[in-house]
């Protein structure tokens, strides 16, 4: 953004700016640095102490913090500490006195934006810290969104390729076999006829009905094979009944084949939704219960599912051996646990919002929240 840009929005919008500082007169030269500015368009608030200053950005809109270290209730980095956890997204400026210079340079490289001497602050020198601070947060922030996205993007790949390999994996193993076995019963077939006299067609015939009912029985499991990968792929339920069928069909087969007990249950019957919102919601209840079979160890699964006005809720829970919370944040943040990640951006693109609550011995619950507004607001 260029310098008359920033400018100009300034002059357009006050920055609303906290100044923690417990010394009168350095509060009240800030206040007339700033006043004197031809640049800045501001709202101060000022604030005695760290516990008044946290209140304040509980309760209002603050675009940057001027932070003083010593205060009556908290001295050194542990005030800049507790601020950033409070306010991580609000950039933050530290004042320091000559004393203390070192402290303040630590807490930039904590990731305070800036750190001003109050015996050095003159008006141009705190215009320019302001304005610099909150166009680097602004970047940093544009950043880390761009990563975020770089990793949602490669997660989804990733879990694109899994599904690729794992259905070329039943086709070969599954499907593949059972038409080969079929093949070469048939070629068994061709060979007791082409072999047939009169002193062994009775056995010759007999085995070959018997051939021929194998055949049938694998040309039936190949169907039923069939069946099951392409409605894995895009189950036709969900497409010609909507999602209250085709999760009561998930369900089902999810009980018949891991032995898990599934409760379904539905508060209130939904009307077919936008099918981009239907089929989200089938993929992350689909890709949660396949966590379940794969890691949860569990013996009960309950999925309920209810709609309050314009809004959509899911909530899946298991009774398994659950997992630590923060050590699945930490894969996240190594860019792993694709599966998580692949079911918060499904979530995302329809406008929801996704959860996930677990500890070791306790289970696990996802919870999902979609607004139906978001398509029609779109």
């Amino acid at each position: 953004m260029s310098e008359p840009a920033v400018k100009y929005i300034e002059k357009l919008k006050p920055i609303n700016i906290l100044l923690i500082e417990d010394n009168p007169g350095d509060a009240r030269l800030i206040n007339e640095y700033l006043s004197d500015s031809r640049h800045l368009n501001f709202n101060l608030t000022v604030a005695e102490r760290l516990s008044k200053g946290i209140e304040y950005i509980e309760q209002e809109l603050i675009d940057i913090i001027l932070l003083d270290l010593k205060l009556p209730d908290s001295e050194g980095l542990a005030t800049f500490t507790k601020i950033s956890e409070v306010a991580p997204s609000i950039p933050i400026i530290v004042l320091t006195g000559l004393d203390d210079e070192t402290t303040a340079v630590s807490a930039v490289k904590m990731g305070a934006q800036d750190y001003l001497v109050k015996d050095k602050v003159e008006e141009e020198i705190l215009e320019r810290a302001i304005r610099y601070a909150i166009e680097r947060k602004r970047a940093e922030e544009e950043h880390q969104k761009l990563l975020e996205q770089r990793i949602r993007s490669l997660a989804i790949i990733e879990a694109q390729e899994n599904e690729r390999r794992r259905i070329s994996r039943e086709l070969h193993d599954g499907l593949g076999q059972l038409l080969s076995a079929a093949k070469l019963k048939f070629g068994m077939i061709e060979l007791l006829n082409n072999s047939l006299d009169k002193a062994s067609a009775a056995s010759d015939r007999e085995r070959a009905s018997e051939i021929i009912k194998d055949v049938d029985g694998i040309i039936s499991k190949s169907i039923v094979e069939a069946r099951r990968i392409a409605h894995d792929l895009r189950p036709t339920t969900l497409d010609d009944f909507g999602l209250i069928p085709a999760l009561r069909i998930l369900c089902q087969e999810f009980a018949k084949l891991t032995g898990i007990k599934a409760k379904f249950q539905v508060s209130q019957l939904l009307e077919r939704i936008e099918p981009k919102v239907e089929i989200a919601i089938y993929r992350i209840i689909q890709e949660s219960f396949n966590n379940i079979t794969k890691y949860a160890e569990a013996t009960e699964v309950s999925l309920d599912v209810y709609r309050k006005k314009n809004l959509v809720y899911v909530n899946v829970k298991d009774n398994g051996k659950g997992f630590d919370m923060e050590s699945i944040n930490k894969q996240k943040k190594a860019g792993r646990g694709f599966g998580l990640l692949n079911m918060k951006e499904r979530a995302e693109l329809v406008g929801g919002r996704f959860e996930i609550n677990s500890e070791p011995g306790k289970g696990t619950e996802l919870l999902l929240e979609i607004n139906l507004d978001f398509f029609s607001n779109g």
